[in-house]
């Protein structure tokens, strides 16, 4: 370990700015690589929400990057078992997700209700994000990530042809040869780089988001025997959906081992629908949810811990992400909303892009503007991506009608994409190179995936684009919707996508015997190729099993324990200057 005197001035290969989960992710794969990283705080780190779920093809990206860079706790991050026990204690479980579409002053039917339940192979889970960020910053330091004492934070970002130049609060210094900016809006870089025209993005929302306490169960507000078949809510990802909006509550206190008493509550709205809330945020969702019966008796003893983050106009998006020295991703690239897991997941897919292409610019510094570039191009495509999908999700909450429709085609891109990128993982090892896991010129689907589906979702996004523009109806666009998915060879009819009342999703032993049966028949060949043993177990005869998460304990906002040494803060013990302790 060593350290710096105050007014000295240190080299690093990276200087990232920002300390939550996408940067202590990054900067764990570079520090594994031999980088010297620096990681650095933002005031804003605690204050900006970030997406605190995942999804299945969410945990193939992880298991992606601890495979790619030999990261076995990133893998952790994958399923909740395996996570370290306060980052455990104080996150929630995920067995399903399901959407409950409501109507203004009516109290829930039970008929406007989709759940998806999570199989057992499958362990998702809710991240809460306090304890979540710090144990990713944790990680980054157990590699050899190096960060600054006080948690200082930087104040100024001088870009030069040889290097980059940063000035920290305390009045330390250092040059990097890149700088990574995940800082957000008021980053010192975007500063001096400017946001040029920022360009548009389809979906516009009124955001507001809080952690609640006294949340009350939706099971206990609607009697759950009135859903055929539903488990019950509060022990996955709820979504309340109505014309113009979307509430998503993510509950910590539902497994046994749960220190926590918070939800996570994120309201979306779209601006000009909703123009007659309150201004201010508790007014607001006070207001909204006693339109709606269930949700005022859900909400009805609901207090908030803290304050609520809110912005009339929450998206954003630079026009300019990289430049010959620095890159800017995740909340310095775009701000969207967090609704369907797209935060986490798009987090993990740019930094396995980034973890990749910064080594080879240290390396050469002559490809390194061509290298960021790609993978700016990378990032613009997801952004363009996530875009249209929650474009299409705010359409498809005009009425349940065309959400059921909407529902299917999600799910079915979620679990194509989940088994399509493990066989990619799966085919680049066996193969010796990365190049399966690296098709980012192909945008939102870059690995292989079975033909049509590609096709599907571009005809989905015009459906919805004719939905928005007032040239097709509700009703007809869930109707052609059901269609398709009947008509698609490669869309497995067991799950009865097409089906509009098969609203409860359980990938129960029969289905997976038919399952076995339509692969080894009639199956396309694209999907047979996906369900082989090591790709629906993710093992392989020859592949080492990952070691439990390792790493400090760590620190929270006062629901989580010290390390062993006392300190709450998670820096390196007696560390006054930066910390940078030895590599593995």
């Amino acid at each position: 370990m060593t350290t710096t005197e105050p007014g000295a001035t240190v080299s690093y290969d990276v200087v990232i700015l920002g300390n939550h989960l996408a940067t202590g992710l990054l900067a764990t794969v570079l520090a594994k690589q031999d980088l010297r990283v620096l990681l650095v705080g933002s005031p804003d780190d605690t204050v900006l929400p970030s997406g605190d779920s995942t999804v299945p093809y969410t945990t193939a990206v992880l298991h992606l990057l601890a495979e790619r860079f030999d990261v076995p706790e990133i893998a952790s991050f994958a399923h909740f078992e395996d996570l370290p026990e306060q980052v455990r204690r104080n996150s929630g479980i995920k067995k399903s997700l399901a959407f409950l579409h409501h109507t203004a002053g009516r109290g829930h039917d039970p008929a406007h209700a989709v759940q998806f339940h999570v199989p057992g192979e499958h362990s998702e889970w809710h991240l809460y994000r306090p304890v979540v960020d710090e144990y990713a910053r944790e990680l980054a330091v157990s590699y050899g990530a190096s960060v600054l004492p006080d948690r200082a934070s930087a104040t100024e970002v001088r870009l030069a042809s040889d290097a980059v130049h940063l000035t920290f609060g305390g009045g330390q210094t250092a040059t990097a040869r890149f700088v990574v900016d995940a800082c957000g809006a008021d980053s010192p870089l975007r500063a001096v780089t400017g946001d040029g025209d920022p360009g548009t993005l389809t979906l516009r929302s009124r955001m507001m988001h809080a952690y609640l306490r006294d949340v009350r169960k939706f099971e206990e507000c609607s009697r759950l025997t009135d859903y055929h078949r539903a488990t019950a809510w509060s022990r996955g990802t709820v979504h309340h959906l109505f014309d113009g909006g979307w509430i998503q509550v993510v509950d910590f206190r539902n497994h046994h081992d749960a220190v926590n008493d918070l939800c996570s509550v994120t309201v979306g709205l779209d601006p000009d629908r909703f123009d007659d809330l309150p201004a201010g945020p508790e007014e607001a969702f006070r207001a909204l949810v006693a339109r709606f019966p269930s949700l005022a008796e859900q909400f009805a003893s609901a207090a908030v811990q803290g304050d609520w983050t809110t912005s009339p106009s929450w998206q954003r998006r630079a026009a300019v992400t990289h430049g010959p020295r620095w890159f800017a991703m995740e909340r310095s690239a775009c701000r969207t909303d967090e609704f369907l897991s797209r935060d986490v997941t798009m987090t993990a897919e740019v930094v396995h892009a980034l973890g990749a292409a910064l080594p080879r610019a240290v390396r050469d510094e002559q490809a390194a503007g061509a290298a960021l570039a790609e993978v700016a191009a990378f990032q613009d495509a997801l952004i363009e991506f996530n875009d249209q999908m929650l474009a299409a999700a705010r359409t498809a909450c005009g009425s349940f009608a065309l959400w059921n429709a909407y529902s299917r085609v999600w799910l079915l891109w979620q679990i194509l994409a989940h088994l399509s990128l493990k066989r990619a993982t799966n085919d680049a090892v066996a193969a010796g190179t990365w190049d399966p896991v690296e098709q980012f010129a192909d945008g939102g689907l870059w690995f292989r995936t079975p033909d049509g589906l590609r096709q599907m979702l571009d005809w989905f996004f015009g459906v919805f684009a004719r939905v928005r523009d007032g040239g097709l109806g509700q009703t007809e666009a869930a109707d052609m919707i059901f269609r398709e998915l009947r008509r698609a060879r490669f869309v497995p009819p067991l799950y009865r996508f097409g089906d509009p009342d098969a609203r409860y999703y359980h990938f129960t032993k029969a289905r997976r015997l038919l399952m076995v049966a339509w692969v080894m028949t009639v199956a396309p060949a694209d999907f047979k190729r996906l369900l082989t043993k090591d790709n629906v177990t993710g093992r392989r005869d020859d592949a080492p099993v990952p070691t439990p998460a390792r790493g400090p304990v760590p620190a929270g906002d006062g629901r989580v324990e010290t390390n062993g040494d006392g300190r709450a803060d998670g820096s390196a013990a007696g560390a006054p200057g930066v910390t940078q302790p030895g590599r593995r």
